[in-house]
């Protein structure tokens, strides 16, 4: 039995709902009646406790002492409850022989019984004085007597001949400051515990019908709020990659679902960013690799189809070897950006100063620079130690510098500075070039992006140098910003958050 419950599937979120409300619903309910009962049978104990005790006062108010000797007035006009006749412990005798059943006990109206007002009077002995016709049903302890005789009133819950519950309030009576005797009064608590027990059936048929109710309205209540859920699900299921421009219906109630809804739209917005960008990625790539195959299988062509010298075929095999490296370059950025979207490229995190790495830089590329006739070399280097790997950033510096050298004319000025502001340290990398329009400059970090198409296939490229920056200073948690005034030049600003480094010992 247990091995085929668990092969069953669960119930549906509408349902588990359900279910969960009427669990709650229930225990809220049980803990509800209960402390309804235990406080009105608390209530009803405690007024039916005060009445008893108020007869009690009346009985007191009718005893009376002769010589020495107790004696009971009629009582059945205070307390028409009484049995009557209500007499003295021998006319009670009397009437008990004359009404008692075969049994031997008096014969008092079933319906009627529960009615009755038990009374009992006793001396300071301890002897029965006066007694009420059904009083002598009951037996009683002895704490009923002595604990009154002692000056604290009794009080509990018996039960008679006949298993009825009797509720006995027993105190002193006295006269003066002295304690001449015992008032017990008593009743039968059948009425009292007829009306709970009406009360309990009418909790148990409320909370039935209250359970109802609230399996049904949870139960439609979750079925009107998954509407909204179920139509996002349905439109979710009609979007394919070729159709992502599609959005989900946005409810105008400002809640959960509305939330889920925008989160939802926002991510098939980022899906169709994406794929767009995949879709251009390929394009743009297979561009990129069919112009330098073109170009080499075009020139090897061209070598092979006639008859050749020595310098020429050597000529053809210098351009292949260049167009080769230029198509290993692209495959190489393809391969580092594909690997670093797919997070397999980790990064070495270690102490570095930014500030001698751009230096190294100027050392290394001021060759070139002097060979395209511009001018490149530091300015400000303050000392910037950050956290990172020491490779990538000198990729990414080069990477800065070889886009300033290809976009400046001959004559031009190329500076790079460092400076350290806020736990933050700034890399500058400013040219005198071309510049870059406020339109494309949003969109140069894109991959095989050119803001010069004609121009940068002049200078060479892949296109995708500035992407790989971008990669490598957001794994960095750094930023890069640009400004740029076409004609006047660009400036690409590098922010690294600086290094924590330990104190240094006195």
């Amino acid at each position: 039995m247990i091995r085929h419950l668990r092969h069953l599937s669960p119930p549906g979120l509408r349902m588990q709902l359900t279910l969960w409300y009427t669990i709650v619903s229930v225990l809220l309910m049980l803990v509800f009646c209960l402390a309804f009962y235990s406080t009105l049978q608390q209530i009803l104990f405690n007024s039916f406790d005060s009445t008893l005790q108020q007869r009690a006062q009346h009985v007191a108010e009718g005893v009376g002492v002769d010589n020495g000797k107790l004696y009971v007035d009629d009582m059945s006009q205070e307390i028409p409850e009484l049995d009557a006749p209500a007499a003295l412990i021998d006319s009670y005798n009397s009437y008990n022989d004359s009404e008692s059943n075969s049994s031997g006990h008096a014969d008092y109206p079933r319906s009627s019984r529960h009615e009755l007002v038990l009374v009992r009077v006793l001396d300071k002995a301890g002897h029965e004085i006066y007694s009420s016709g059904a009083a002598s049903e009951l037996v009683l302890p002895w704490a009923s007597v002595s604990q009154p005789l002692a000056g604290k009133p009794w009080r509990d819950t018996m039960n008679d001949t006949s298993n009825q519950s009797i509720r006995v309030y027993s105190t002193m009576l006295v006269d003066g400051d002295t304690i001449i005797g015992v008032v017990q009064v008593g009743q039968s608590l059948e009425t009292l515990n007829r009306s709970l027990d009406r009360i309990v059936l009418v909790l148990f048929l409320l909370m039935l019908f209250s359970l109802a109710m609230c399996s049904m309205g949870s139960y439609w209540l979750s079925g009107r709020a998954f509407r909204s859920i179920q139509r996002l699900a349905r439109t979710a299921g009609e979007i394919n990659a070729n159709d992502l421009n599609q959005r989900v219906l946005v409810p105008a109630a400002k809640d959960e679902v509305r939330d889920l809804s925008i989160i939802f739209n926002q991510m098939i917005a980022r899906l169709e960013r994406a794929f767009v960008q995949q879709r251009r990625l390929v394009a743009d790539a297979s561009h990129e690799l069919r112009t330098p195959v073109a170009v080499i299988r075009n020139m090897t062509e061209v070598a092979l189809s006639q008859s050749a010298n020595t310098e020429e075929y050597k000529n053809v095999l210098t351009e292949v070897n260049a167009e080769s490296e230029h198509l290993g370059h692209l495959i190489n950025d393809l391969l580092v950006l594909a690997r670093a979207d797919e997070g397999q490229i980790h990064l070495d995190c270690e102490p570095v100063r930014l500030d001698l790495l751009a230096f190294d830089v100027v050392d290394s590329l001021e060759v070139l620079a002097q060979e395209r006739q511009i001018a490149l070399h530091t300015q400000t280097l303050m000392p910037a130690t950050v956290l990172g790997d020491a490779a990538r950033l000198i990729q990414v510096i080069m990477s800065l510098v070889d886009n300033a050298l290809n976009y400046s004319n001959a004559g031009g000025e190329i500076t790079l500075s460092v400076e350290v502001h806020d736990a933050h340290a700034y890399l500058h990398v400013s040219d005198t070039g071309i510049g870059i329009d406020a339109k494309d400059i949003e969109h140069i970090f894109e991959r095989f992006y050119r803001a010069d198409p004609a121009r940068s296939k002049a200078v060479g490229g892949t296109g995708l140098g500035l992407s790989i920056v971008e990669w490598v200073v957001r794994a960095h948690k750094g930023a890069i910003e640009v400004r740029s005034t076409p004609g006047q030049g660009s400036t690409f600003t590098l922010i690294l958050p600086c290094a924590a480094l330990p104190p240094i010992e006195q």
